[in-house]
């Protein structure tokens, strides 16, 4: 071949070379169009690119979500999408999950298991995948699986904890649960109080979760409070007062044995949780609230309203109640009241505009007492602003 030949084929080689390459960045820039217009008018990308894997899920997934508004399956024209999705973007978690969860919905928890974990290994922070795969395996009886994928979930996405802490709850009854759930929260600690206040409404529980709450339960905050709260008042409404007066005693942190008449009547900013300490109460009525070693007391006389309350356990016998007031309330605005729990009639009222202290008796088959603040409606209403301090029960005879 002469020199003329040689370079008429190198400059048509050069020229396929250049129509190779204009046609190459004409696909690309043709796919990445359509990848970032196939979201929002898969149409469009569609007419792109048709055969493109973005243009192909996108549809498929508008198929999907169609599909799952009618509550059917979805149409073979988006199963082969999600086919062809598959063979041209093997790494695309999409097609998995979908048929995954076809699986599920058909029972086949063999293969809804296989797929489900090719969708998780594909894309690890989908929370679809992780979710349905942990629902196969505990639908499977792999609890511990299940639960352990749904920990992992919680992490991702925090507000997957809420749907999570039910299934914990369920298993924490099976053999050998709280070791594992020990494990679980250890990883997971951001799941503890949420699972304690699930179990802790169920008095039958208080094993487990003193066992789950480890070092929480000589924790002093207000999330830790809620479980206690919660727990000690299940054993109060099943009228196992001692045992629930045992149990608080050793989160107020008191000595054995000990058993004040009335505990913390400095009304004192302490970490011990109600029933056996204050309940103090706040709304458009007025509030009660510690400041100081006193108790605040803003109440408007136009409604009647708790205040404050504490559960007593005097034993039957004559006691006298006494409080130290500071200021002047309207009459008949704020009433002390001991009544025994469950009944009507009080066994005290004592007016803190009228006096600081009175007299009642603690009659047999009444265990536990309720002494309360309340206010009450006023014809003429009148803000009351006081103060009240070193409220003390003596014991005054047998």
């Amino acid at each position: 071949m002469g020199k003329q030949g040689q370079r008429k084929e190198s400059l048509a080689g050069a020229a396929a070379t250049l129509v190779v390459g204009a046609l190459l960045a004409i696909e690309v820039v043709r796919l990445s169009v359509a990848s970032n217009i196939a979201e929002t008018n898969p149409r469009l990308a569609s007419q792109l690119a048709p055969n493109s894997p973005f243009a192909l899920l996108s549809n498929a997934m508008g198929g999907v979500g169609r599909s799952a508004a009618t509550g059917g399956n979805p149409d073979q024209q988006t199963l082969d999408s999600l086919k062809a999705t598959a063979g041209l973007s093997p790494l695309q978690p999409e097609p998995f999950l979908v048929q995954g969860a076809l699986a599920e919905r058909a029972g086949d928890m063999a293969r809804a298991e296989v797929l489900l974990t090719e969708a998780r290994f594909r894309n690890p922070r989908s929370n679809a995948a992780r979710y349905l795969l942990a629902d196969v395996w505990l639908r499977q009886g792999k609890v511990v699986q299940g639960l352990t994928e749904m920990a992992v979930l919680s992490r991702l996405f925090p507000e997957a904890s809420v749907q999570l802490v039910p299934a914990l709850s369920a298993y924490a009854q099976s053999p050998g649960a709280p070791d594992r759930l020990a494990r679980i929260l250890k990883t997971n600690p951001q799941l503890k109080r949420p699972l304690l206040n699930a179990l802790a409404s169920d008095r039958a529980n208080a094993g487990l979760v003193l066992d789950l709450a480890g070092s929480d339960v000589r924790s002093t905050d207000k999330e830790a409070n809620r479980w206690k709260e919660k727990l000690l008042r299940a054993f109060v409404s099943a009228g196992a007062y001692q045992q629930a007066y045992d149990l608080w005693r050793a989160f107020a942190g008191l000595p054995k044995g000990a058993a004040p008449l009335l505990y913390n009547g400095d009304f004192n900013k302490t970490g011990a949780p109600p029933p056996f300490n204050w309940t103090y109460i706040s709304g458009p009525a007025g509030f009660a609230e510690p400041d100081k070693d006193r108790l605040r007391v803003l109440y408007y006389g136009r409604q009647d309203a708790p205040l404050a309350s504490q559960l007593l356990l005097l034993a039957p016998g004559s006691y006298r109640f006494a409080v130290a007031v500071s200021g002047s309330p309207a009459a008949g605005a704020l009433v002390w009241t001991v009544t025994c729990v469950g009944a009507k009639s009080p066994l005290m009222q004592l007016d803190v505009a009228s006096g600081t202290s009175a007299p009642f008796t603690i009659p047999t088959g009444c265990p536990a007492q309720t002494l309360a603040l309340g206010g009450h409606l006023q014809e003429v209403p009148k803000d009351t602003d006081i103060q009240m301090g070193s409220a003390r029960i003596q014991r005054v005879g047998a």
